[in-house]
């Protein structure tokens, strides 16, 4: 997946966002070699898969999760700013077992008020037919992953349910 003609040779294997076969693209690196170089250049290589969800924006992110038949994970934070790089690595690790939204405090008011959050970070997580478990620890990457696995489904799911199918539906609607 690409020649080295040097060395050192550094190269990131990015995932394709649409790539449903986790599909890379190669990247290579041609800045500086000081940590703070290396470290910039990977994070921003790093796929992000939380989507950045707001009160107006949550009702189709609650659709998505009920038409895919996965889990969400809300992210209640106070600070501006991009995601940070252990959230953007757990989405990526998790992607297709959950769903993760980050909500921003100022743009989701109504929904920090529905779930009665009064510390930040606060993760939830919301499964169909379960009561919200909720995560208030100090977030270090080893407690938000173990927090993530208990919420994500075992395998990923590829493709819609059959029963979220339209055309299926629209085939079981005539059958009757």
């Amino acid at each position: 997946m690409g020649q080295i003609q040097g060395t050192p040779t550094i190269k990131a294997f990015v995932p394709k966002r649409a790539s449903a076969r986790n599909e890379k693209v190669v990247e290579e690196y041609s800045q500086g070699r000081e940590v703070k170089d290396l470290l910039r250049f990977a994070t921003s290589k790093m796929p992000n898969y939380v989507e950045s969800v707001g009160d107006t924006e949550r009702a189709a992110f609650d659709a998505k999760a009920v038409e895919w038949g996965l889990p969400r994970i809300l992210v209640f934070s106070d600070k501006a700013g991009a995601t940070s790089s252990s959230l953007k690595a757990l989405s990526a690790e998790f992607r297709r077992r959950v769903l993760i939204a980050e909500l921003k405090k100022s743009r989701a008011p109504r929904t920090v008020s529905e779930f009665a959050v009064g510390k930040f970070p606060t993760l939830l997580c919301l499964r169909e037919g379960e009561a919200p478990l909720r995560f208030e620890k100090e977030p270090t990457y080893g407690r938000l992953s173990t927090f993530v696995g208990k919420c994500a489904l075992r395998k990923p799911v590829l493709k819609k349910p059959a029963a979220a199918r339209p055309e299926q539906a629209a085939t079981e609607k005539t059958e009757l």
